[in-house]
């Protein structure tokens, strides 16, 4: 049976209007001092400062129960930093701001040259009361659905939780962010947001519009959009476009000929017959057994089709099974990118957000016929609405599911291949944003800040706060991570 968090994989790894909250200030939050600490988790770690933030639990009962929020800071290598921070917010949902910084600290390099980065780990995730659901199944195990299995999960998880999910959604959310910022008395915000980050940012903007002064959107969800009946469709989009890069490309249709019908061959045989392998367990490097089924490579190529690195080695883990009968390689990195999953995903964040944002709006009577023709199929609809069968939905403002009408500086990125946001979400945005610009990277994927020139060039906009103007052309030279044919890497 496909576990909560596994059953998340296979889907995931928001009118404007002038109306601002009131001000809360410090008579409802509390801000400790920051002091030396290490963020970051395996994929990489920095120094910073950090403190706790203590907010309401429930700001309609803001003499009720409080939660203790983390916040880093790290801060500008300038002497005179300039007084608009940066923060970023973070994916999923369900990552924290401060475990995922570090492996893309890279990216804002040129940005932390003049401005503090300050980091709010969004209530639910990383050390901000994480939500985190029970997982006591094998990572690895079949992972085929069971509707009634997937709902007692979610009951189980709900059930589990210490504070009521109810008040960890987006609307929520957004209050915090807000009552920091005046807690530091920053003046405005330069916001980062990534894939449900973007929703974060979107949202923020629409209440707090003053308390923006930039906003970078990175792999963008329209606040109309309910995530989950084209996400399916998106992720057969990159797969397809990955056959065509390969076929067009001679070093790897010349090594993989038979990628595009031998992978959908193999998703067939292993739907009808999947297959009992052993593998070395990369965490304990003893020998694991499973049954491999379409279900892990499915979850293998969905979750390897949202970085660039991903696309380039996928096509010969995949010859590999298809000419050699050797899953060894599908069945590490299906184990690899679970476990990597669990670790970095607030599965009851997850849900929390799901459950308000995005199941409520989903016509589950819609035509499944093209859904079920993707190597995805509609099993990610029947996992949601399993889900959110035992689960309560949170606080959902009422202009939440409408469009943001913007005059503030925004820059938008997209990848031509991302499998799950694709451009024309970006393009849905940008027509209620009146100072804007789209940047689509071509061949590329999920998140674009890292990419070739981008950092400079979002360093310029956060200093300049032009869209006009930006020297974008360095992009034009940008090209995706070139595939692997063998183990040894691309061809020279």
């Amino acid at each position: 049976m496909l576990s909560l968090r596994q059953q998340t994989a296979i889907g995931a790894c928001l009118l404007g209007c002038s109306l601002t909250l009131p001000s809360y200030g410090q008579d409802v939050s509390t801000l400790s001092d920051f002091l030396p600490c290490t963020i970051g988790n395996g994929a990489g770690l920095l120094d910073a400062q950090c403190s706790t933030l203590t907010v309401p639990l429930d700001y309609q009962n803001p003499d009720g129960p409080t939660i203790d929020l983390r916040v880093a800071k790290l801060t500008s290598r300038s002497k005179n930093p300039q007084p608009d921070a940066f923060t970023l917010l973070a994916g999923g949902p369900g990552q924290s701001a401060t475990e995922s910084f570090p492996s893309v600290s890279n990216a804002f390099r040129h940005i932390r040259a003049e401005r503090d980065i300050v980091l709010l780990d969004q209530r639910g995730t990383g050390e901000s009361n994480k939500l985190t659901c029970p997982n006591d199944d094998d990572n690895l195990q079949p992972l085929m659905f069971d509707a009634a299995r997937a709902e007692e999960a979610a009951k189980r998880c709900f059930e589990s939780l210490e504070n009521d999910p109810q008040f960890f959604t987006t609307s929520v959310a957004i209050k915090d962010l807000e009552l920091l910022r005046e807690t530091l008395a920053i003046p405005q915000w330069n916001l980062y947001g990534v894939s449900y980050g973007t929703r974060v940012g979107l949202h923020y903007l629409r209440r707090y519009p003053s308390s923006v002064r930039t906003i970078v959107l990175d792999a963008v969800v329209p606040p109309e959009v309910a995530l989950g009946p084209e996400s399916a469709l998106s992720a057969q989009r990159a797969l397809l476009r990955l056959f065509d890069r390969c076929e067009n490309d001679a070093g790897c249709n010349e090594a993989f000929p038979r990628l595009r019908s031998g992978t959908l061959a193999l998703l067939d045989s292993l739907k009808q017959q999947p297959v009992d392998i052993q593998f070395e367990d990369i965490s304990t490097g003893k020998l694991k057994e499973i049954t491999f089924t379409d279900r892990h490579l499915a979850v293998t190529m969905r979750l390897m089709s949202y970085s660039a690195y991903g696309n380039a080695i996928l096509p010969s883990m995949l010859y590999d099974a298809i000419d050699n009968d050797n899953f060894a390689s599908l069945a590490r990195q299906a184990q690899l990118q679970v476990t990597g999953l669990n670790e970095t995903l607030a599965g009851g964040m997850y849900n929390a957000v799901i459950c308000t944002e995005d199941e409520p709006f989903i016509n589950h009577e819609l035509d499944r016929s093209e859904l079920e023709a993707t190597y995805l199929g509609a099993e990610l609809l029947d996992a949601m609405r399993s889900h959110c069968k035992a689960w309560d939905a949170g606080i959902i403002d009422d202009d939440f599911k409408t469009p943001v009408v913007s005059d503030t500086p925004a820059l938008l990125l997209s990848g031509s291949d991302d499998p799950i946001t694709p451009p024309a979400y970006a393009e849905q945005v940008m027509q209620h944003m009146s100072n804007a610009k789209h940047i689509v990277n071509k061949d590329q994927a999920h998140m674009q800040a890292a990419l070739g020139c981008l950092p400079k060039l979002m360093a310029e906009f956060i200093k300049t706060t032009s869209v006009n103007d930006l020297p974008d052309g360095c992009l034009h030279r940008l090209s995706p991570q070139a595939f692997f044919v063998d183990a040894n890497g691309p061809l020279p």
